[in-house]
């Protein structure tokens, strides 16, 4: 499991190794119109070929509706909840702590 922020946009990011593939999710920040569900804040999730590397394809977004820190998760947070919940629920291995 990879964390770190975006070189381009300076976006927290989680990539991890799933299955022969790997994922990576992203906290995105939108104003205007491309902040369609009004949050501010969204989740992406999208494959990648590499640890390192850039999404491939299109992202999903998932807006975040909770209130940011003190009264709310922090971008950090929510991307460790994700990751670990998508694959519990998968049934692929739980990432470790260090690049896999």
């Amino acid at each position: 499991m990879r964390r770190d922020y975006d070189r381009n946009n300076h976006s927290p990011y989680i990539a991890w190794k799933q299955s022969s593939g790997f994922k990576r999710a992203w906290i995105q920040k939108r104003t205007g119109e491309k902040d369609w569900a009004g949050t501010g804040r969204y989740l992406n999730v999208a494959r990648t070929e590499t640890l390192r590397g850039g999404p491939a394809g299109n992202s999903t977004d998932f807006p975040i509706y909770t209130k940011r820190p003190p009264d709310g998760l922090s971008d950090w947070q929510i991307l460790e909840a994700f990751v670990r919940s998508v694959c519990a629920i998968t049934g692929c291995a739980l990432p470790d702590d260090g690049e896999s």
